[in-house]
């Protein structure tokens, strides 16, 4: 069996005109909490988005790899999610009919993220950012996905609610499932990740300097693998930096 669940191999993606990725290469290794990390407009989201087939790629090869030989099953909670005001479902509405979450099960989903049983019959375009969120996460979650991206998990919750938020990610990867989780809390990193992507744009790294290693310096992290989109990095397509 593969080790990865996701294999991404020399990959361009272009939006309009724009180059977003330049032969970047990662993986995704099985069963694991892979963080993806980078300074704004490094291409996280657009990496992502490749991944879940949202965004084509111009270049390169995304393999996937599951146990039983047919594609693994994907979710993706987004960090804004902006729903139209003609958009009129209540919670419970959007869960039973737009994530087909059977009736007697919504109660279960929702209590799994600490989403609050009171707001099932209200709009969601009334929610928070965090409550929707929460709300995407219990759908996604419902349909045991094999790999789970995140955006930003923690930025629109309470301290009360991240407690749970993690409690709930390290549950889910304990099952069996990969998540890669997009962040820029480097203490969520250290203290969680088994594996992280960095990918970096803006800076040249040599052997005297890596911008990848000195963010994580005194960071327990057992694999840093950097994309570099960048063509004048003295990192050729991407590296592993193991114990730091």
């Amino acid at each position: 069996m593969n080790r990865n669940i996701v294999e991404y191999d020399n990959v361009t993606v272009m939006i309009g005109n724009k180059k977003i990725l330049s032969g970047a290469s990662c993986s995704i290794p099985r069963k694991a909490l892979t963080f993806l990390v980078g300074e704004n407009g490094s291409g996280k989201t657009t990496l992502v988005k490749s991944i879940l087939g949202l965004l084509p790629i111009s270049a390169g090869n995304i393999s996937f790899h599951s146990t039983n030989g047919t594609k693994p099953i994907l979710g993706y909670v987004p960090q804004n999610i902006i729903f139209p005001t003609p958009f009129q479902l209540t919670v419970s509405e959007y869960l039973k009919y737009a994530a087909q979450v059977p009736r007697n099960k919504i109660t279960t989903a929702i209590k799994r993220v600490d989403f609050p049983e009171s707001h099932l019959s209200r709009n969601i375009t009334e929610l928070s950012g965090g409550q929707a969120q929460k709300m995407l996460l219990a759908a996604e979650l419902y349909r045991t996905p094999d790999l789970l991206f995140l955006d930003e998990p923690l930025s629109n919750v309470d301290d009360s609610s991240e407690k749970h938020i993690i409690d709930v990610i390290l549950e889910v990867k304990n099952e069996g499932v990969s998540v890669v989780i997009i962040t820029h809390d480097w203490q969520f990193v250290s203290s969680y990740g088994d594996h992280v992507i960095c990918l970096n744009r803006n800076f040249i790294c040599d052997s005297g300097y890596c911008v990848c290693k000195n963010s994580l310096s005194k960071v327990n992290i057992k694999n840093i693998q950097k994309t570099t989109p960048d063509p004048n990095s003295t990192h050729s397509g991407y590296c592993y930096i193991e114990n730091i």
